[in-house]
């Protein structure tokens, strides 16, 4: 008995160092799924629910951060390599967004200090990733744009939206829709390389992966920056003009999508019978879903316009019921892998 427990521990010890060898970059999207699912929770009247997802956020944030300096101390060169390749490198911007998404969620009451202290390293890991993926992309000719590709935009709106939610002072808001702006210039950029890929080389059923809902979650962050703007500084008349024109363009946009990204993964999972199963890549539809929710909303707000937020409480049910399903198979999914390593 002693002997196999001894094998087990090793098991579980040897699994442990493998999963964190192997860790994506794009870890912390449970993350950003679980905070900005708990705001669309409180947005209709799920507060206890919110809690929840705001803690288990905090829990799995905190989990994954000590992994990824682990996998930084025992695996730079995997670390490095990730780094290099522009297919998995837009996924260290997820740590942004979980950041600024948690910050926003715990700006109120007593978890100022940490929120601030989430969106100080956020915004300072956001400047060292985007110089750094710039330099990626432009060494690496053969760049292929996809769904990923838009986490660049995530990362600078979700530095405005907590800089909103933490009410930093008037500099600080001023500095945020500079950033908002840009992020917006960057969306529509990034928007027309993805489309020109598309249109050129065509995708396959088996890239045509979840992350391409990030396309959409990017447009929904964007909303939700410029309607945050709006609601924090009495901007003028002008400046005013062009956040609410450039938000409800972008919103209208992010709204088409949906249907087009719930065609897409139609002909991927239908007609070329892709297996529906779970992967790591589903939390990348889960948060567009909560992050129209509260997008939406917030806009709505911001505007007068009453049918957002009709619409915005809508979509936050579904995004709630996407991640208890995603949620739910990873759980089903990672303990059934652990079990599987304790009977070896």
């Amino acid at each position: 008995m002693g002997h196999e427990g001894a094998l087990s521990r090793k098991s579980y010890r040897t699994r442990a160092r493998e999963g964190i060898e192997r860790l994506p970059p794009g870890c912390f999207a449970c993350v950003m799924a679980a905070g900005i699912v708990s705001r669309a929770a409180t947005t209709i009247g799920a507060r206890s629910l919110a809690r929840v997802l705001l803690m288990l956020g905090a829990l799995l944030y905190a989990g994954l951060v000590g992994a990824t300096v682990w996998r930084i101390a025992a695996h730079r060169s995997r670390v490095a390599q990730d780094a290099a390749d522009p297919a998995r490198a837009f996924g260290f911007f997820t740590f942004v967004a979980a950041s600024d998404v948690l910050a926003a969620g715990l700006a109120a009451g007593r978890w100022r200090p940490l929120a601030i202290g989430l969106l100080a390293g956020g915004a300072l890991s956001c400047v060292a990733l985007v110089l750094r993926t710039v330099v990626t992309v432009v060494r690496a000719r053969s760049a292929r744009p996809d769904g990923s590709w838009f986490l660049v935009v995530v990362g600078p709106q979700s530095v405005v939206v907590a800089t909103t939610e933490i009410q930093a002072g008037t500099m600080t808001a001023v500095a945020g829709a500079c950033c908002w702006a840009a992020g917006v210039l960057a969306y529509v950029t990034i928007t027309s390389l993805v489309w020109i890929r598309l249109r050129h080389h065509g995708v396959t059923p088996a890239e045509l992966t979840p992350v391409y809902w990030i396309a959409m979650g990017a447009g929904a962050i964007s909303v939700l920056a410029g309607a945050s703007l709006l609601l924090s500084t009495p901007w003028g008349g002008p400046v005013r003009t062009v956040i609410i024109v450039a938000l409800t363009a972008v919103s209208g946009w992010a709204t088409v999508l949906i249907p087009v990204l719930l065609g897409a993964g139609a002909w991927r999972h239908i007609r070329h019978r892709v297996p529906l199963r779970y992967e790591p890549s589903w939390w990348s539809a889960v948060f567009p879903l909560g992050m129209y929710a509260v997008a939406t909303q917030q806009a709505g707000r911001a505007t007068g316009a009453g049918l957002w937020e009709t619409a915005g409480r809508t979509v936050a049910w579904a995004a709630v019921a996407a991640w208890a399903l995603v949620g739910a198979e990873s759980l089903r999914r990672y303990t059934g892998s652990w079990s599987r390593t304790s009977r070896s």
